[in-house]
């Protein structure tokens, strides 16, 4: 006998529209921070900037790639798309409460 299969229902998608809205909500606040800290931080920019630039694309790079990773591994339906914006989501999450500081 086959394994049932569930068919996704209009309420499975909650949490990935949440996410997607907590990642909109949040992002820009981040950016709008590091593009002032860009901005005001003189020329050249000093170690502690040059090292949040750095941060800024190596963590970019490795939460899509883990996104990527996710989304080509799993099955699609909400579930999956849950999971491959988890890692975008919680680095923006950990980087409004970090530079919130």
């Amino acid at each position: 006998m086959a394994p049932r299969t569930r068919t996704p229902s209009a309420t499975d998608w909650v949490r990935p529209w949440l996410q997607l809205t907590e990642i909109a909500v949040t992002a820009p606040w981040v950016i709008g921070y590091r593009t002032v800290a860009l901005l005001s931080g003189g020329v050249p920019p000093g170690a502690a900037a040059r090292r949040e630039y750095t941060r800024m694309w190596t963590e970019k790079i490795e939460a899509f790639t883990r996104a990527g990773v996710v989304a080509a591994t799993t099955v699609p339906g909400p579930a999956a798309a849950g999971r491959a914006l988890t890692p975008v989501r919680d680095r923006v999450r950990r980087n409004a409460r970090r530079l919130a500081r």
